[in-house]
């Protein structure tokens, strides 16, 4: 009954017991089947060891759509140093068991996302000397059910699902490290590395080798080992306006919610169940085919593993995806009070329903949108549409707005700004000249440039290199994967050259260590999310300025931002004063006082960024912008305001360390006036402001800002 049947034409095909199920993705239906080692090798169970495939071999990397992405990135360390010995010791307990692999059928061809055909209606079919019930998408796919003499579906619920590999692929969408152990000792023992997985060899070739020795596995051993497979399909996401690829990700995301928590990352990229997640990943998108002048994908770091994380890992990248995310939720979804009132601190809770309607003025849906509106049978109001309650069909029109407008504003500010349009142009050049003439190049190339989730498993693969030899006994030998590590650590220096070239045009050791201090600050969150607060608060004050600000206009105020930062940052150029480090700490008479980069310091950045504009040869390029240069000058004085304050808690704090015997009043009398001439002395020096005029800011401001400060407090005035 379950031969493979002579008038089959496709090629790949599994068989066991049928059901389905209903999702928040839709009608799922399934086949509960196996896949095994060994054995014979015609055999449906081993087929489908074969045909199971990680995203990352299904779509080539250059062509990701971040928005198709299924699931989490491969550990391929933990798959080889874990999963496969556990699959192929024999243990004392019993045999190894694996949960079921989840796999789904998805329509791609030439590795590109596609959509299947039709599902064609129901018909009775003879096959293998039985009754069938048959259903099939052209030449993509087809199902059998098994019928009983009566013509009713059997009670067995047996099934068969066939597929044709040019049109569909079987995508692990949970369980893919148990699938990727089982494919690294099938393609080992078939000599099968070639082709998409081949840059994956080197992980686990040598240790399935090295298990198969060590354990004395024979073929006999291998076919014992199975692992339970649920094959699913979309049945009702079939025909030209499916979106089968989108069903799966919210399939996944259903599978995983109660499984360990994906990192922040995963979700971001996963997950449509928030709009701004919709929307950041527009931002990955675009930066895909690098258009125009973006910064290159392989500049921003979206594929870290960790649950929880506030800055980039790799010394490579730029930023990250969740300072693109933070970017979208200010500039977006606000609140608004974070934006135009700039003595506002970051902290609280937010309200949802302030947050959603900043979004619909920010994106102006009432342009975009019907006032009420269906979507796949749910209805819409123009007014309710939020941030996790939006019509997922008009998920394009929503990205699109966004992209023409806010989307491409700080893409141009990420990418055109000097310190970051120098990291990019010095990654790009590094690129270029990284010889890859052998494997372990090869790997550490492709951990910065290429394979998704490489980077990680080098990093894991030599902590437990280095965990081993601590252990004593015989030194391992070093395999390419410990040198592809070994390899990234040397190539730091170099970019670091790369880097001080393109912004310093200078590769002295002076000068490549004081710009990589320079861009320990310029790449963190906090300073990336300041110059973009200050895009939208400028933009807040444009509203108010006659004629009004319009939404198409953004991307060239983004441009006009850009000229006149990188203005600043080329005027100065002395060795007195090189206004390309001012946002440094290691320079004399520095404005940045912050003495951490935590994400809410990004408003005292921001306050940095609008000081950076006021300087003559630099506001003539928004002049035109900002008619009322009042609004600015009352937005900047209340940023230096909440600055100043937080100077003066930080030398609270420092003096009682240092000073530990002064009372709380003349700690904080002391602090104030430190403070206050610390920063008297960095707006002189960094940003022209004349003496007088800063003590007359001082005039204004609360009674304490205005004592004297001693000659003998003033401090030390920096480092050169």
């Amino acid at each position: 009954m379950f031969g493979s049947g002579s008038k089959i034409t496709f090629r790949d095909y599994v068989q066991g017991t049928w059901g389905s199920f209903d999702t928040p993705a839709g009608r799922v239906d399934y086949i509960m089947t196996k896949a095994r080692l060994g054995g014979d090798a015609d055999a449906p169970e081993r087929q489908l060891t074969k045909s199971l495939a990680p995203v990352r071999e299904v779509m080539d990397a250059g062509d990701l759509d971040f928005s198709q992405l299924l699931q989490r990135d491969l550990d391929d360390h933990r798959v080889a140093v874990n999963l496969i010995p556990y699959l192929l010791k024999q243990m004392s307990t019993g045999p190894a068991f694996f949960p079921p692999i989840v796999a789904v059928l998805l329509p791609f061809q030439n590795k590109r996302p596609t959509s299947f055909p039709g599902l064609g209606a129901p018909i009775a079919v003879e096959h293998d000397e039985a009754q069938w019930r048959e259903e099939r998408a052209g030449n993509a796919f087809r199902v059998h059910r098994l019928l009983d003499a009566d013509g009713e579906l059997h009670a067995a619920n047996l099934a068969k699902l066939w597929w044709n590999q040019s049109e569909s692929s079987l995508v692990v969408l949970d369980g893919q490290h148990r699938a990727m152990a089982l494919l690294a000792i099938e393609r080992t023992l078939s000599r099968s590395w070639q082709g998409s997985g081949a840059q994956y060899r080197p992980f686990y070739e040598h240790q399935v080798e090295h298990l198969l020795n060590e354990h004395h596995v024979s073929e006999v051993d291998l076919a014992k080992i199975e692992v339970p497979v649920t094959v699913c399909w979309f049945p009702d996401e079939t025909g030209e306006t499916s979106r089968a690829h989108e069903a799966a990700r919210k399939l996944f995301v259903d599978v995983n919610k109660e499984a360990r928590p994906p990192s922040e990352s995963r979700i971001i990229l996963l997950s449509d169940g928030e709009l701004s997640n919709v929307l950041t990943r527009s931002l990955l998108s675009a930066l895909r085919g690098r258009s125009g002048t973006n910064l290159p994908l392989y500049a921003v770091e979206y594929d870290n593993p960790e649950i929880n994380t506030s800055r980039p890992a790799r010394w490579s990248v730029m930023t990250n995806i969740h300072l693109l995310k933070m970017a979208v939720n200010r500039c977006i979804y606000g609140p608004p009070k974070y934006l135009t009132n700039l003595a506002q601190p970051i902290g609280g809770r937010e309200k949802a329903e302030e947050r959603d309607r900043f979004m619909r003025t920010q994106l102006d849906l009432v342009s975009l949108l019907p006032e009420h509106l269906d979507d796949a049978g749910y209805a819409y109001d123009l007014g309710g549409i939020g941030d996790t309650k939006f019509p997922l069909g008009r998920s394009e029109a929503l990205s699109g707005r966004f992209m023409e407008t806010w989307g491409q504003a700080i893409l141009t500010l990420l990418s055109q700004t000097a310190p970051y349009a120098a990291h990019a142009a010095a990654l790009s050049n590094f690129k270029d000249s990284w010889h890859t003439a052998n494997t372990h190049a090869q790997l550490a190339h492709d951990a910065l440039f290429g394979g998704v989730g490489v980077y990680w498993t080098l990093r894991d693969s030599y902590d437990h290199y280095q965990a081993n030899r601590a252990q004593g006994g015989s030194t391992p030998p070093k395999s390419d994967v410990i040198r592809a590590w070994e390899a990234l650590r040397d190539k730091e220096s170099e970019f670091d050259e790369h880097r001080a070239h393109e912004y310093l045009g200078s590769i002295r050791p002076d000068a490549i260590r004081r710009c990589k201090a320079a861009f320990g600050v310029f790449n963190t969150h906090a300073c990336q999310l300041g110059m973009v607060m200050t895009l939208g608060s400028l933009w807040e004050m444009r509203k108010t300025q006659p004629g009004g600000a319009d939404l198409k206009d953004l991307p060239a105020f983004a441009e006009a931002l850009v000229a006149a930062w990188n203005t600043f940052f080329q005027i100065g150029h002395g060795r007195a004063r090189d206004r390309r480090y001012s946002f440094s700490k290691d320079c004399s008479n520095p404005i940045n006082q912050i003495t951490n980069m935590d994400t809410p310091n990004a408003v005292y950045f921001r306050y940095f960024w609008m000081q950076a504009l006021t300087l003559r040869s630099v506001w003539q390029h928004i002049a035109l912008w900002l008619t009322d240069r009042d609004a600015f000058d009352s937005g900047l004085s209340d940023a230096r305001r909440l600055y100043l304050d937080l100077c003066i808690k930080q030398q609270c704090k420092a003096l009682e360390v240092s000073h530990p015997t002064l009372g709380p009043g003349k700690r904080e009398e002391r602090a104030k006036r430190l403070a206050t001439n610390a920063l008297k002395r960095a707006l002189g020096h960094w940003f022209d402001v004349p003496d007088e005029e800063f003590e007359a800011w001082r005039a204004s401001q609360p009674i304490w800002a205005q004592a004297k400060l001693p000659r003998d407090e003033e401090g030390p005035s920096g480092t050169a």
